[in-house]
Formats: C-alpha cells, structure tokens, sequence
C-alpha cells in the first residue's frame, strides 16, 4: 500500500494538470476573444512546466553532513551542515530540504532550519547550517533527507528520500576535579584507604643477598657467574591506590547527574595514573577491571553515554553481590536517591568493606556528610563535583 500511493499520486497530478489544460483551451475555443485566449497562453507554459516536472527524474546526489564539534558533551550544541548536489538535467523552481524525524530524538527542538527551502534554477551545489542546542546524553542517529520540489502554484509535488544516516554520540559532561589519593576520617577514628606497596620491575634500585620466598625472574644472574651467590635484585617500591567505583541504576532521580559525576570520577582517576575499576549493574551486568589508559576511559565513556537506570534487582541484593568480591579496593558508590534500604545496608554492612564512600548527588546547592560504619556519605550538588576528592579526606 505505502508503495502504491505514491504513484496514485502521481497520476492524479498528471490527470489534473491534463483536465486544466483541456478545460483553459476549450474555454478559449468556446468563449473567443482576446481575454480567454490570453488566460489559455499564459497558464500553458506553467501547466506544461507542471506535466514535465512530474514525469522527470529528480536525481539528488553527493549528500553528506558535517558535526561540529566533533566531542560533544551533555547539554552541549552541535552545528550541523547539510552538502549535496542536484544533477537533475530539468531546471527546478522551489526545493526544500528536511531532516527526516528529527524532533523525536531531541528534547529540545532544533534552532535555526532544520528544514531549507532553495530557489534552484541550474545551480548544481547547496549547503545550510542550522544549530542543536541543550543535547542530551545518548547516541542519535540521523534518519536522513527528504527532498520535496514542487512547481509555482503546487499542482505538482515531487519527493525524494535519501537515507543519509550518521550517528554521533553525547557523552557525559565531564568536570575537573581536585584529585587527591582518598584518606577518610571518621567519628570514632580515621582509616586510610588500603594502598597495597608494589614492586616496580622496571626500576632495579640494587642487589640483595638471595632470602627464601624471593621470585626467581628476581635474582641477579651476573653477580652468580662472577662469586657463584645468589643475589636478588631490589626493585623500587611503588604506591597504588585502587578504587572500585559502582553508580545506582535503580533510581531515574538525578541519573543525568550520577553519570555525570561516575565520568569525571574516572576521568580524574586515569588522568592521575591512578587505578579504577567501574560496575555499572542494570538490565545487563557491565564490568571494567583496571582502567588506565585514554582507550579503557573511553570504552567506560561509551557505555556511560547510553547507560539507563534500567535495574530491576534490589540495591541491597547488587550490593550484597558485588561486595562479595570487593577484596581490598576503595569502594566508592553514587547514587541519586538515598534510600532508607541503602541506610540500613551501610549500617550492617562493616564486614563487608573497609572504607566506603558514597557520594548521593542531589540539585540543590548544597553539601552534607553523615557517617556509617566504615562508610561516609557525602551528598553533592554539581557545583561541588571538583571538590568530591578534598572531600572525602575531612572529618
């Protein structure tokens, strides 16, 4: 049916352009005189114009769209600029050019035009920018054009489609944050976070006699060829700081807010060499052990990008789960929903971790801390995001 319409239409155009014509030339042979015959030569040459457009090809081609920037972030404008050619060999009037369902992927409608109207003639080259503004996180994809040429009086109306689709993605704002390595102070005392020391193999400090439980890739070949004793080689110690970083997705309050904090954290983190791990726990289980690198970051970045509060699972049953394999990480946790069930499971949870913290984002402007065992919770508006490290490290 959707194929048929179209040339139904088609033919009715044509049958009501030919009706004018007859109709204009009969009345000329019928009436006589000067006026009829003047109405009948000057309506011919648009009729006939009308007749043509409706049986030529319209051939459109080289379309391409241009994004800037080319990184975009939540709440971010792009600017978008619309290439193409018409290589139709028939001389066009009005063309207009249109995104193809444009308003039902973003919020805020487009500024400027995001549909074009052209006066064509024979020129061959076109372009138009128009701007999106206030975007939201996600991935959009642009469906295509939808190309409309009509004659002077819109007897005929012809339409082409071109699927020009290309995606592009907003990502998380990203703030900069104060880092600093994670020392909490509690009520009853302070507690570092766990940094475990690390033997940096790249950086031979020494040589040691050999001691038993010492690696064998440790000792020093050289030294034994020379007196036959084993020694070992030393090595600089080294420092790390591992955090496990895990976001709520069982509430859709302040999600927007939550990623956007869960980003920068990481961010932050991989900015300064330091060691992350995230978990984000929906609707499927995503896990990313040991960030380091601008590569790693950015496969996070994707997923935070398209992440929805989609958990159908309790906070207390993810928790209990994960917690399970916590080991000696720094555990921190954003949510933007402080529930009375999240209450009750920091309170019973001591055996469980060791130095928590859980930032709650809230959108007001405001800063709170109250403690649980083991666990500090730090509520945050975004206007103290860069200060969610310094934070963390005053009682």
């Amino acid at each position: 049916m959707s194929k048929v319409k179209p040339v139904f239409k088609k033919i009715s155009s044509l049958i009501v352009i030919l009706l004018l014509i007859i109709i204009t030339f009969s009345y000329a042979m019928f009436q006589g005189g000067f006026v009829s015959w003047f109405l009948f030569y000057s309506l011919i040459p648009f009729l006939l114009y009308s007749f043509s457009l409706a049986l030529v090809p319209i051939n459109i081609q080289n379309v391409h769209r241009e994004i800037m920037p080319s990184v975009v972030e939540r709440g971010d404008s792009v600017r978008v600029t619309i290439h193409f050619q018409n290589k139709t060999w028939f001389p066009l009037i009005f063309l207009t050019v249109r995104e193809i369902d444009l308003e039902k992927q973003f919020f805020d409608k487009a500024t400027g035009n995001i549909s074009n109207i052209f006066f064509v003639g024979w020129k061959r080259k076109f372009e138009w920018t128009y701007e999106i503004r206030n975007l939201n996180r996600g991935q959009f994809t642009f469906q295509g054009l939808e190309f409309t040429v009509t004659d002077f009086f819109g007897w005929t109306v012809r339409k082409k489609r071109t699927n020009d689709t290309q995606s592009f993605t907003v990502y998380p704002r990203v703030t900069e944050l104060k880092y600093q390595q994670i020392q909490m102070q509690y009520d009853q005392g302070g507690i570092a976070s766990v940094v475990p020391i690390v033997k940096d193999t790249s950086m031979v400090t020494g040589v040691r006699d050999y001691q038993a439980g010492d690696r064998f890739s440790w000792i020093h070949w050289k030294s034994f060829a020379k007196n036959e004793t084993l020694r070992t080689k030393e090595f600089e110690d080294r420092t790390t700081q591992h955090i496990f970083l895990c976001i709520d997705r069982t509430h859709f309050y302040n999600f927007e807010e939550v990623v956007d904090l869960s980003a920068s954290i990481l961010r932050s983190v991989v900015k300064n060499q330091g060691d992350i791990s995230f978990l984000s726990y929906g609707d499927t289980r995503s896990f990313f052990p040991n960030i380091k690198t601008q590569s790693q970051f950015q496969k996070v970045l994707k997923h935070l990008a398209t992440v929805l509060p989609d958990a159908t699972d309790s906070i207390y049953s993810i928790l209990t789960k994960e917690l399970n394999h916590l080991s000696s990480s720094t555990f921190i946790f954003i949510t933007g929903n402080f529930s009375d069930e999240m209450s009750h499971f920091f309170m019973n949870s001591s055996n469980l971790m060791r130095g928590a913290i859980c930032f709650v984002v809230d959108d007001g402007n405001m800063l709170t801390k109250r403690n649980y065992p083991n666990v500090k919770v730090i509520t945050l508006s975004k206007e103290h995001f860069k200060n969610a490290f310094t934070e963390v490290s005053k009682p």
